[in-house]
């Protein structure tokens, strides 16, 4: 089910598994990364559908600049000089679009 991206029911899976069997390892393990994953993808759509977070994802300014971060990870610096574009790359990050390492 974590596959096939459906958490909401792996998830569920899981929770059975663990009432069968409360010290299964694999199912504990599966259920805390099927939640993870549920959380984020619930985040992320949230993100996708809040105003502010699609104008900046829709500005081909910070299009170009988001690109670059992924082909150059070092380039992150250099934006984050930039007042408005840090406050940007903040706002997709506290949504959960953004991840930086």
């Amino acid at each position: 089910l974590l596959a096939l991206k459906e958490n909401s029911k792996a998830v569920d899976a899981y929770k059975k598994a663990l009432s069968i069997d409360p010290n299964n390892a694999d199912a504990k393990n599966g259920l805390r990364s099927a939640s993870v994953d549920l959380y984020s993808d619930e985040q992320r759509e949230k993100a996708l559908n809040n105003v502010e977070v699609q104008e900046i994802l829709s500005d081909p300014g910070m299009q170009m600049i988001l690109q670059q971060m992924q082909k150059d990870p070092q380039a992150v610096r250099e934006h984050l000089k930039n007042p408005e574009i840090a406050s940007k790359l903040q706002k997709l990050m506290a949504a959960g679009v953004v991840g930086m390492r």
